[in-house]
């Protein structure tokens, strides 16, 4: 058995966690930098991709994790075009601006008022709002994907919408971003009675797969 200078075995998964710091600080490190002049060239985006391949342990943590589903998305066909790059831009943003919570490993959303426990999601004749930014894709990723399962999707909150879900990248200020209002009135109509459930993305994702 390995033992660490002290004569003691070696802590696994303290190890671990020490190492998925460190690269979760070198990330953010990187994102900040390419992010210095507001846009991400094709280049760039290329860079933030190989990154990810070499270092497999941090593409296992969040908000890594999300980020490696988004860059699968946009690099399948070969092309990083405009949107896509401004998608990334927007994505490495959100997840420079939760430094302290990507350093302690939490989540970005951990303050946000979610249904606890989450609710069983139902399809059929559901109606679904989308609000923040999501690891799944765009918000008309997300929109399609609940679609084929038979549900719609409106814009806005309103007393008959069943499901707010809320995109990974939430902020912990999300009362004071553009799609906190979104958030906001549905608390309210959540706190008076309407049968309305606020989820996180992670949890829609594995229900929407079939995972739960």
């Amino acid at each position: 058995m390995a033992l660490d200078p002290h004569g003691q075995p070696y802590n696994i998964r303290f190890n671990r966690a020490r190492r998925a710091e460190r690269d979760l600080s070198e990330f953010l490190g990187l994102a900040k930098g390419l992010l210095g002049d507001g846009v991400i060239s094709g280049e760039e985006a290329s860079l933030v991709a190989n990154w990810v391949v070499t270092h497999p342990a941090a593409a296992e943590q969040w908000p890594i994790n999300h980020l490696v589903r988004r860059l699968t998305t946009i690099f399948s066909d070969g092309i990083v075009d405009d949107n896509e790059r401004g998608e990334l831009a927007e994505i490495l943003t959100s997840i420079v601006g939760g430094t302290a919570g990507v350093i302690l490993g939490e989540d970005a959303s951990t303050n946000l008022p979610f249904d606890a426990p989450p609710p069983e999601l139902r399809w059929d004749g559901s109606i679904f709002v989308f609000t923040g930014k999501f690891a799944f894709g765009t918000r008309a990723d997300c929109q399609r994907r609940v679609v084929s399962r038979g549900a719609t999707c409106a814009a806005n909150i309103t007393t008959e919408t069943d499901y707010l879900i809320i995109g990974t990248f939430g902020s912990r200020d999300w009362v004071h971003t553009s799609f906190g209002r979104k958030i906001q009135k549905a608390v309210e109509y959540r706190t008076s009675g309407v049968p309305l459930s606020i989820v996180a993305e992670d949890y829609w994702v594995r229900c929407v797969d079939g995972a739960v």
